[in-house]
């Protein structure tokens, strides 16, 4: 006899009765859509570090994997959307270091349906990159992860598939979880987990109210979002990362800014705050504007101004790029 299940859920069979039979109809389960625009800001926020500040990703991968690479490892972010005959699989991130793919999703609530996402997702990408030998067909799956941004008490340490095949045999496929609001400010920049920094005041949501009521709470608050960012300055703009601090900062307000809507107070505080009091210099400005617009040669001639009447370091204005101080020094002895 086979045993029930204790709960099924509808993970995409529809059953439609047909001349008095039950025609199943197989719908996936992975989403094709994003959900509502108001709740885009916390995928927005994570797809802006993973596309424009790549190297952030490093530290959440060696934290979540084991990993030992160092911080200037090259890593490639690779296609995030794929298209099937029942439309367009839209993960959150995708990518490679070296022969190995890291596949890793975020999460802000809770979806009962989450393994099964994610060895569809992962059985998708590794289909994406299948080699043929003979007649023989070869994928490889990528290790995978999935990011909640809340904490619930109830969830697994990993997500876990059993893969029944025809012939018997069982697999077990396991997803890793790593949870946000397990991680103090200390441990957060410790391993350099900078990613986290926006979602930092999550783990405040149900107190809001009260903290804005509160003046003890409201100014230990405050106190606490100035200690994360004067570290945040420490541990960029004075290792000549201006542009890395100048950008968490505003998705940190961003995110700040959507979750206190109803606090009026403390939403102007946490900006005042964030925006802190530090001189960014006119350079660095000028090419987080070119970055944006796509137009970096003005950023660029500007930076190479800047070192000729000593203004800049010729290391500082290579970081500024990106680039080794060799290719800038060409850079200058071109504008001559």
């Amino acid at each position: 006899m086979v045993k029930s299940p204790d709960k099924c859920y509808n993970l995409g069979m529809s059953g439609k009765k047909s001349k008095g039979k039950i025609k199943t109809q197989y719908k996936p389960v992975v989403k094709r859509v994003l959900v509502k625009k108001k709740s885009k800001i916390f995928d927005n926020v994570y797809r802006t570090i993973a596309t424009k500040m790549p190297e952030l990703m490093i530290p959440l991968i060696n934290e979540v994997f084991g990993t030992r690479y160092r911080s200037d490892r090259k890593i490639e972010q690779l296609r995030n959307e794929f298209f099937e005959k029942n439309g367009k699989i839209i993960t959150d991130s995708v990518f490679r270091i070296g022969d190995k793919l890291y596949h890793i999703e975020l999460q802000s609530t809770e979806d009962q349906t989450m393994a099964i996402r994610m060895i569809q997702y992962d059985f998708v990408i590794a289909a994406g990159g299948a080699v043929k030998s003979g007649n023989v067909f070869k994928i490889r799956f990528p290790e995978s992860c999935v990011v909640y941004l809340r904490s619930n008490r109830k969830r697994p340490d990993k997500h876990r598939v059993q893969v029944e095949f025809s012939d018997g045999r069982t697999v077990t496929y396991e997803s890793r979880i790593i949870n946000v609001q397990d991680y103090t400010s200390e441990e957060i920049f410790e391993k350099k987990l900078f990613l986290f920094l926006p979602y930092y005041i999550m783990r405040y949501q149900k107190e809001f109210k009260r903290i804005e009521e509160s003046k003890e709470r409201f100014d230990a608050f405050l106190k606490e979002i100035e200690s994360i960012r004067k570290r945040l300055e420490r541990e960029t703009v004075k290792k000549n990362k201006a542009m890395m601090y100048e950008d968490l900062t505003d998705l940190i307000t961003e995110i700040s800014n959507y979750l206190l809507q109803n606090q009026k107070k403390l939403r102007k505080e946490v900006q005042k705050t964030m925006g802190g009091e530090i001189l960014i210099l006119k350079s660095e400005k000028l090419m987080k504007k070119a970055r944006r617009e796509g137009r970096q040669e003005g950023g660029i001639k500007m930076l190479v101004s800047l070192v000729k009447n000593g203004t800049l370091t010729i290391k500082q204005a290579a970081e500024q790029l990106g680039e080794s101080e060799e290719k800038f020094n060409a850079r200058l002895a071109k504008a001559k």
